[in-house]
């Protein structure tokens, strides 16, 4: 399956916001030096995160139910036995927990890429994708 979207990891950020929709979209642009250097573009009210290296490379790209959905290859209505259908073997999984000062937390997927990973996490309350996250392979947990 192609994701689109994956192709971003390791670029520049301007590659992906100049293009639309980002392009006409408003984006708050934070810089973070601890732990390490990072820079984060949230496009606000549209589900998109950015997380770039202090070079402004794409190191992490999240989309969130919303707006996120239209861009990504994968339908956010695929249930986790779909997406493990489609997709094939993970290379990690995990189950729901609950996290301290944090809350419910779904299960979730990771799939590998050349370029990385794909982390697909799940719904609480429902069996059905909550986030899609794109992860360039150093920044895989």
């Amino acid at each position: 399956m192609a994701l689109k979207m994956a192709m971003y990891l390791g670029r520049k950020v301007g590659d992906l916001i100049g293009t639309e929709p980002f392009s006409g979209w408003y984006v708050l642009r934070t810089i973070e030096t601890d732990p390490k250097p990072e820079i984060r573009y949230e496009f606000e009210g549209h589900g998109v995160e950015v997380i770039c290296d202090e070079f402004d490379r794409i190191r992490t790209l999240f989309f969130h139910r919303g707006d996120a959905e239209s861009l990504v290859d994968i339908p956010f209505d695929l249930t986790r036995k779909e997406v493990l259908e489609r997709l094939g073997r993970t290379a990690k999984s995990g189950q729901p927990v609950r996290l301290p000062g944090i809350g419910d937390r779904g299960a979730w997927d990771r799939f590998p890429l050349l370029n990385g990973a794909l982390h697909i996490q799940y719904r609480t309350d429902r069996d059905d994708i909550e986030m899609i996250t794109f992860m360039r392979s150093d920044a895989v947990p």
